[in-house]
């Protein structure tokens, strides 16, 4: 019963807060200039990529260790944490010149602000896994809720000055907030819960470069290949084209809450699964589901585009219909994915994750150039098909050479995998 109460917090809590986070986007869409608002999305993505590329997997490492050794989970936590800020730092110092390429001048500070906003952001979510190890998921759910509500009545700053630099303040203020309370919290947890507990043991280094190492390959290159696509709009095209390019990707991003609400109860089972059934019956109505999504919003597009964002995005339909077209493999390639980290097979992950990046950088260049938004839409739809075609090739070789059940692996991370596919809240 507390499974599954524990389990219908989490789902809520992270519906609620994709809500209020796509909320503060159309919003900020309507009432910041078009300029501005694209250089919020490329300040968020920017900050998304630098984040995901400093935890690089660290944070399923912590989760795994604390689910096996919870009585250590303070010596864990100060082993892992002295070198996830080493890398934030480092993912904020080489933020500093990337700032002044995209935002000169005065718009620089608000843009650095926003990546700082991300980053912290980053922080907050490395501690939520150590809550995941403890089974308290339902802290880890409270402060996500908090910080996106917070931020989503700061926003209401942009009514008296909408500005970048009211949106800045606006995601960096309760980020910073939730971050010191959740460092608090987790080293009252970790004092706690250590009682007697015998050290923590290094983690053995080829176990580390086997396992963790490319999980967090994998998830930075599927990071990249997923959102690469609004810098080089932003390169060809200029910054307000990046902005309308990214109202409409965020209209199909919120979609992925089906999937990854989906994936984040039945993991467990994937990982236990002996053959290819389960996934089988997943991915046949995740795929089936995104299709009806796709064919549903593909003829009233142009209205739900504006609905959102107003009469200014209106040249944003077209590609919103290309990337609808990608809305069924989004949703199959979230089982797919899955599938292969739960077989333990991350190494594989990182190998197509690669090749759909290699993929990606090269339909960009040859697309978007000519095509803009639509090319980049397009690039995006083959890209998914890159990745559905690997992850259906090494599965189904897998699946006939068959495999014994050892789901204990990873199944303490029911809901760790959902950054596979590179979510950008």
């Amino acid at each position: 019963m507390r499974t599954s109460v524990l389990i219908g917090y989490k789902t809520a809590s992270d519906l609620v807060g994709k809500i209020c986070f796509f909320l503060i986007v159309v919003y900020a869409a309507r009432v910041l200039p078009t300029r501005e608002f694209g250089l919020f999305a490329l300040a968020t993505t920017l900050g998304w990529l630098l984040s995901v590329a400093s935890d690089f997997g660290l944070q399923l490492h912590l989760a795994r260790s604390v689910a096996r050794r919870p009585g250590a989970v303070g010596s864990i936590l100060a082993r892992w944490l002295r070198p996830r800020l080493v890398l934030a730092a480092a993912a904020l110092a080489l933020a500093v010149p990337a700032t002044f390429v995209i935002a000169p001048g005065r718009e620089a500070w608000p843009f650095f602000l926003i990546v700082c906003a991300q980053v912290a952001s980053s922080l907050v979510e490395f501690l939520n896994h150590a809550y995941r190890g403890l089974s308290r998921s339902d802290i880890e759910a409270s402060l996500n809720l908090a910080q996106r509500l917070a931020t989503l009545a700061a926003v209401g700053l942009l009514a008296l000055a909408p500005t970048l630099g009211a949106l800045a303040l606006a995601l960096a203020v309760p980020a910073a907030g939730v971050l010191a309370v959740s460092a608090a919290l987790a080293f009252r947890l970790s004092r706690r819960a250590d009682g007697g507990a015998r050290p923590d043991p290094a983690p053995p280094s080829g176990r580390f470069a086997t396992d963790v190492w490319p999980i967090g390959a994998g998830i930075v290159l599927s990071a990249l290949y997923f959102r690469l696509d609004l810098f080089f709009v932003e390169y060809w095209h200029g910054v307000e084209a990046a902005a309308l390019y990214n109202a409409v990707f965020r209209l199909v991003e919120a979609m992925r809450l089906v999937p990854a609400a989906v994936l984040a109860v039945v993991f467990p089972l994937l990982c236990r699964a002996g053959d290819l059934r389960i996934l089988g019956r997943l991915a046949g109505g995740l795929a089936a589901a995104g299709a009806v999504a796709a064919v549903v919003l593909a003829w009233p597009a142009g209205w739900f585009v504006m609905f959102f964002y107003g009469p200014s995005y209106a040249a944003a339909t077209p590609a919103f219909r290309v990337l609808l077209v990608a809305v069924p493999l989004f949703f199959l390639n979230y089982a797919l994915t899955h599938q292969l980290i739960g077989w333990d097979r991350q190494k594989v992950y990182a190998a197509v994750s690669a090749a759909a990046l290699a993929a990606n950088l090269a339909l960009d260049v040859a697309l978007v150039p000519r095509f803009g938004l639509e090319g980049a839409a397009w690039a995006t739809v083959a890209t998914e098909v890159v990745v559905t075609a690997g992850a259906v090739a090494a599965l189904a070789w897998r699946g006939r050479r068959g495999r014994e059940p050892t789901g204990l692996k990873l199944a303490a991370l029911v809901d760790g995998p959902r950054m596979t596919r590179g979510s950008t809240t």
